[in-house]
């Protein structure tokens, strides 16, 4: 029997919450960790990239596997995954051990994340469309605000062992909790999970303008929120009178300011024509961009990651809205969705850290500019002037 539209709301947000907090914990830890067996900044790079790595090969896969077996179950138990991982890092000797250890959590938490935003997408229109913010929300709330705080307090106080089986139990918990809060879509028809059938399925998904439309603007707000986040820190500290302290505290003000206006923004936008969210978007992350590479102080710095939240909420919260409307199977729209959010991280930092080597750091906030607007262009004259989708 469906639960109450407040009580499935409560539950899962407590759930997204939780999730947030275990991904935020973990990679704090995971990085203190290293640095204690002695792993140099490029190890440790290659550590935390393992996981992105592994998260990128199966999120599209993770989908229809969904669609074939329901998010209940896969989501349970591919919770187990990050469960056990969890509790061998502590042992890892190398940072070798703990690449692989971070690999395996990757090629977990697709399915994770999947289930949850397929599930959200499922259940939008009876829970209200002026909560569409609320599940990223949550989740950037445990991630960007209590995860990393959490480790602050909890690493100078226990041994790593102990850290990292906390963090073990949260998954514990939530591969349970995830039983009572999950709905599962109708079983798929089909039942071929090949590479032909998965790649032939995502294409003909592609074909529907709400659908690429939103995967694409979501691939170009991850790269430039992956931008910001990647070098605010370096930014900060290159700037007179600041400190890598101060760049910590402009990505708090961005993560706050994202989880304002993704549990509020909903019901402002929910009669939003499309077109005009995109644009305000893009004026928004423009003047986060211009302020962000003119910046000369805290202030500027901080008023810069406030409108790029500002703008990525913004684009969100009609993403899903327009997801939410679409009738093929959420799991596999889920699917397609996430790839272009983990692409369009990877692609911005990877940019950023080669435009870095042949230009002052806080510069390619602003050579980013022609990026995006050439992007916007290209989804402007090409997505918006493709045939419409079909009734």
């Amino acid at each position: 029997m469906a639960s109450s539209p407040w009580l499935f709301l409560t539950g899962f947000s407590s759930l997204a919450l939780l999730s947030g907090v275990s991904i935020g914990l973990a990679k704090v830890v995971t990085q203190f960790f290293a640095l204690s067996i002695g792993a140099q900044p490029f190890e440790i790079g290659l550590i935390m990239a393992m996981e992105s790595i592994g998260m990128v090969l199966v999120t599209v896969p993770a989908g229809f596997i969904i669609a074939r077996f329901g998010a209940r179950r896969v989501y349970a138990i591919a919770s187990t995954g990050p469960l056990i991982a969890n509790l061998f890092i502590p042992f890892a000797s190398s940072w070798v051990g703990l690449a692989i250890a971070r690999l395996s959590i990757g090629l977990c938490i697709p399915f994770r994340i999947v289930s949850m935003n397929s599930t959200f997408l499922a259940q939008l229109h009876r829970i209200g469309l002026g909560k569409a913010g609320w599940y990223r929300g949550a989740l950037t709330a445990g991630m960007a605000l209590v995860g990393p705080a959490l480790a602050t307090l909890l690493v100078p106080h226990l041994s790593y062992p102990w850290v990292f089986a906390i963090i073990a139990g949260l998954f514990g918990i939530m591969a349970i909790g995830s039983l009572f809060f999950f709905t599962d879509e109708a079983p798929a028809t089909d039942k071929s999970l090949s590479a032909k059938h998965i790649l032939s399925e995502a294409r003909s998904l592609l074909k529907h303008r709400d659908v690429s439309e939103s995967c694409l603007i979501e691939f170009i707000s991850s790269a430039t929120g992956s931008l910001f986040a990647s070098f605010i820190i370096v930014v900060a500290s290159h700037l007179n009178g600041l400190s890598k302290e101060d760049g910590v505290h402009v990505m708090l003000c961005h993560g706050a300011m994202t989880v304002l206006a993704l549990f509020l923004g909903g019901r402002l936008t929910q009669g939003l024509n499309k077109w005009a969210a995109y644009s305000a978007g893009l004026l928004l992350a423009t003047a986060a961009l211009i302020t962000l590479g003119t910046a000369q102080g805290f202030v500027q710095l901080a008023l810069g990651a406030v409108l790029l939240s500002a703008g990525s909420a913004l684009v969100h919260l009609v993403n899903m809205r327009l997801l939410s409307h679409h009738p093929g199977e959420k799991s596999k729209i889920s699917g397609l969705y996430n790839l272009s959010s983990m692409t369009g991280s990877t692609l911005g930092a990877l940019s950023g850290g080669f435009v870095s080597k042949a230009v002052a750091v806080q510069a390619i906030y602003l050579l980013w500019l022609p990026v995006l607007w050439l992007a916007a262009a290209l989804l402007f004259f090409l997505v918006k002037g493709a045939p419409h989708d079909p009734a």
